[in-house]
């Protein structure tokens, strides 16, 4: 099972639209591991109000990357999808770049299945019911 997760510093405020950003992620992820892998896929951001980065002045940004994957497509896909992914990240923040200093860390984890439980339960569909 997919999950991804973006730590960032509340410091990069809503025009850093995390929720576009997660958006383009799923979008990504989908085309290597196509649609029916997506279902079930949880990929969310958590925003970080307490935190010290870089050198501690209050202008520095960070987000933090942690995507796990399945292992067995991982090593095929890994290079690809670094790259992929830092450079989605730092097209969606290119305007940070101009007034802020920021860190960007991407981390790819292997997820195997004899370490994973995954429980999907999908309801009806919008407008229908059971």
């Amino acid at each position: 099972m997919i999950n991804v997760t973006v730590a960032y510093t509340d410091n990069l405020g809503p025009e850093a639209d995390m929720p576009a950003l997660l958006r383009r992620m799923a979008a990504r992820l989908e085309a290597d591991f196509g649609h029916d892998s997506m279902v079930g896929v949880c990929i969310g951001a958590l925003r970080l109000t307490d935190f010290i980065v870089g050198d501690g002045r209050p202008d520095w940004g960070s987000v933090t990357v942690t995507a796990k994957l399945p292992a067995d497509r991982l090593d095929e896909l890994r290079g690809r999808l670094l790259q992929d992914l830092t450079a989605l990240v730092e097209t969606h923040l290119a305007d940070f770049y101009v007034r802020r200093s920021l860190t960007i860390s991407i981390e790819l984890v292997p997820s195997e299945d004899q370490n994973v439980v995954g429980r999907i339960h999908m309801g009806p569909a919008p407008g229908e019911s059971f």
